[in-house]
């Protein structure tokens, strides 16, 4: 009864603000309740025609006035990605008509209204075959084929002004359009003089959208476009051929064989003229999906040159990628635009005078397509046809590289296609990769605040570390030229899992954390939590990718996730302090920070659900905490504070009981958040300084061991206590029988079932009294 309430006062609200239009105008209302995270939301409304900004706003909506003959569009936009939680949502109404409303939408969804039939996605015209006319600048079409094979969209010969067209497998939603191919299943632009023609594979029963737009608005008026089928894909169906076409649904007689001097197999070449006159220096503000797909290397207003890359496949054989059903491995299925992303082509390099790679940004996946205009491969069944080419122009979103933070000085800059010498799907090798990576020596300059660079002349051909000409050798992580040592593969066993996350751990908690470059993954020539967050995420949040999003360093600040740590309670009696983590905006994956004023002798988990998977830990002498929530577990964000962690001490060692630093607050991205301890010290009474709480450690041996483990009861204690082995998340891993041992004062037990890692072992007499140690079971 209290939501049917709400709802009608929305109804109530919208239609006494009906009359506050003047004539000619229509009302559009926004109303939000937002969830308990209204700071999430943001909204805009614009006209798709102009790409104007009408109106914008956060989580308390408007009101606003538009043309009864105007087109609008309503985006809704969550900046952690889950939408508004009900009961809470988001209304639109025209004219007092509540023509929208939803919750549940993610990153960010959009909704057309007072739109003409083609001037949305959301209100696309549905077409066939024929001749058809595009009303507006981005008008839209919906299609679905009768007959899979191939179909030809047009502008060629029926339009006079500069044409782009553009085709969807689904309506993109949430997010501004690319002028490119970005997020297209196939694109072309100026394949006949200025107009364009599109080749595409569709396939029978499917939904296509298809977008007849233009070239800076060079189309005043309406556009007359052609589409049709161009009968099915034709080619050699013979599996056993060196021109196999396994998109081919006739055989068209073509197949050849070895040893024909045709089956050389395909060449990728990366244009030289349109990179060189294409590089210039931007600056870009750099947000969410920039951070996600690792094209930058910070947040904000970053300096990136930016530039065009095309590759020519100018070899006589189609150079086929296919999808990830055929290299699994080599896909990114995760990504801001929705599309799969082939890795293993586009890699972008920035070496110093000594050879070294400098951190900008990583290689960036794509959708590898046609777009040539007569070519048949798309984002759905990847691949550059014998003859056509690929393009991404500058001002595609990670047509750059970053260079912030990089020294003024000489570099070079390389880019490379097909970077490892990779075959295609159907296994065949280029016949030629020297034409694959092209490099220019460049100077970068910082002159009174103004970032530029200049092109360098005499620069040398590409040649990798091996001293090969466009050659794949890399340095691995310790730089040995094609060596096989992994970034943090700190077990060392050549497989990278979460193994390696609780080994980050057990380094932590020794007194001299041995540093590695292979384990230094932030690049900050330090070891912290924050290298095993790394790792964490990198494992969980590609699984079925390859791991092709690992790549390091990656040293990310999150300006906009503001995290607190502070003392909450201190019980001088039981000798323990708890510690509060407030971050209403990040999950948290990790964190480390350093108290003082006590000697820690140990630490226990205080967030809930009890079954997270976590580790936490400490090191006395450096009196530091830390603990990793690994997997895609997390502390999830809370408005109000968050019970972390119960430090329990065995002295006190100041007049003040402090958190002293923080190191690291990972937030679920793996990014450092913005952090601060908050509050105040807690002082110690005088008497109380020096004071040793009775926590006694215990004397274990062998420590480590594989079988038994014998433990000297303290004098006093009594045998007939609770004894149990804890693990680093805070489980059971065995209780021990209390009349386990050999004399009153030594307790023994088998340690044999136990898995190999770090435990803690705990002793609790009658009184309460506790006793503890560290083993270690090998």
């Amino acid at each position: 009864m209290k939501k049917a309430l709400l709802f009608f006062s929305f109804i109530l609200s919208f239609s006494l603000l009906k009359a506050q239009c003047p004539n000619g105008f229509g009302q559009l209302g926004v109303q939000i309740i937002p969830d308990q995270w209204p700071y999430e939301i943001t909204w805009n409304i614009t006209n798709p025609e102009t790409n104007s900004v009408l109106a914008q706003g956060t989580s308390t909506g408007d009101t606003i006035c538009v043309p009864l003959n105007s087109c609008v569009l309503f985006q809704i936009f969550d900046s952690y990605g889950d939408g508004i939680y009900a009961p809470g949502g988001y209304w639109l109404s025209w004219n007092g008509t509540v023509v929208a409303q939803g919750n549940s939408y993610g990153s960010g969804t959009s909704h057309s209204i007072a739109c003409q039939p083609g001037t949305t996605c959301t209100s696309a015209l549905p077409v066939s075959e024929g001749t058809h006319t595009a009303a507006f600048d981005n008008s839209w079409f919906e299609f679905t084929p009768t007959v899979t094979g191939m179909y030809v969209a047009s502008t060629c010969s029926l339009a006079t002004c500069d044409t782009r067209i553009y085709i969807y497998e689904s309506c993109p939603q949430g997010a501004a359009l690319a002028d490119g191919p970005e997020g297209a299943e196939a694109y072309n632009d100026n394949s006949c003089a200025n107009q364009s023609s599109v080749n595409v594979m569709m396939i029978a029963g499917q939904n296509y959208f298809i977008r007849i737009g233009d070239s800076n608005n060079d189309c005043s008026g309406s556009v007359d476009f052609s589409l049709a089928y161009n009968g099915p894909v034709v080619g050699c169906m013979d599996p056993q051929s060196c021109n196999y076409n396994p998109l081919a649904t006739a055989d068209d007689g073509s197949c050849i064989y070895f040893p024909n001097p045709l089956c050389s197999g395909p060449d990728l070449a990366f244009d030289s003229v349109s990179f060189v006159s294409s590089l210039s220096m931007i600056t870009h503000n750099a947000q969410g999906c920039d951070i996600t797909e690792g094209c930058v290397t910070g947040y904000g207003a970053r300096k990136v040159i930016q530039f065009t890359s095309k590759i020519d496949n100018i070899g006589p054989q189609d150079y086929y990628i296919g999808n990830p059903s055929t290299q699994p491995g080599m896909f990114n299925l995760v990504n801001c635009h929705g599309h799969t992303h082939y890795e293993g082509y586009g890699d972008y390099r920035l070496y110093d005078t000594e050879g070294n790679i400098i951190p900008v940004g990583h290689k960036n996946g794509f959708c590898v397509m046609d777009l040539c205009g007569f070519g048949q491969y798309g984002c759905s069944n990847m691949g550059i046809s014998a003859g056509c080419y690929d393009v991404y122009g500058a001002g595609t979103q990670c047509q750059w590289i970053d260079v912030t933070d990089v020294p003024d000085g000489d570099y070079r800059l390389a880019v490379i296609v097909n970077a490892q010498h990779l075959p295609d799907a159907l296994g065949r090798q280029e016949i030629n990769y020297l034409n694959n990576a092209l490099q220019v020596c460049l100077t970068l300059t910082t002159v009174n605040g103004v970032r530029n660079f200049q092109i360098q002349s005499g620069c040398e051909p590409f040649i990798d570390c091996a001293g090969i000409p466009g050659g794949a050798s890399i340095p691995d992580c310790n730089g040995v030229c094609g060596g096989t040592a992994q970034f943090g593969n700190v077990l060392t066993d050549n497989v990278v899992d979460l193994a390696d996350v609780e080994a980050y751990m057990d380094l932590f908690m020794q007194d001299e954390v041995p540093f590695a470059p292979c384990f230094d993954l932030n690049g900050n020539n330090s070891l912290s939590v924050f290298d095993a967050a790394l790792q964490n995420w990198c494992i969980w949040s590609n699984v079925g990718n390859s791991f092709q999003n690992c790549l390091w360093p990656r040293n990310i600040d999150n300006p906009s996730d503001t995290t607190s740590l502070s003392i909450a309670n201190v019980n001088f009696d039981a000798g323990y302090v708890d510690i509060e983590l407030r971050s209403k905006n990040a999950d948290i994956m990790a964190y480390q920070f350093t108290m003082s004023g006590i000697e820690i002798s140990d630490v226990v988990s205080l967030t809930t659900p009890d079954d997270q998977v976590k580790i936490v830990g400490f090191n006395t002498s450096r009196s530091e905490v830390f603990g990793i929530y690994h997997g895609d577990s997390l502390i999830v964000r809370q408005n109000g504070g968050i019970d972390l962690v119960r430090i329990y001490f065995s002295s006190i060692t100041g007049s003040e009981i402090c958190i002293a630093s923080i190191t690291d607050l990972i937030n679920e991205g793996a990014e450092q958040t913005f952090h601060s301890v908050a509050g105040s010290c807690v002082e110690v009474e005088p008497t109380s300084i020096g004071q040793k709480i009775d926590r006694t450690h215990l004397t274990v041996v062998p420590n480590p061991a594989q079988d038994f483990i014998r433990v000297q009861i303290p004098d006093g204690f009594g045998k007939q206590s609770v004894w149990e082995l804890i693990s680093l998340n805070g489980a059971s891993a065995q209780v021990i029988a209390p009349n386990a041992g050999i004399s009153p004062d030594v307790l023994q037990f088998s340690v044999r079932n136990l898995s190999q890692g770090i435990y803690l072992l705990r002793g609790t007499n009658a009184e309460g009294k506790t006793v503890q140690g560290r083993i270690v079971k090998l």
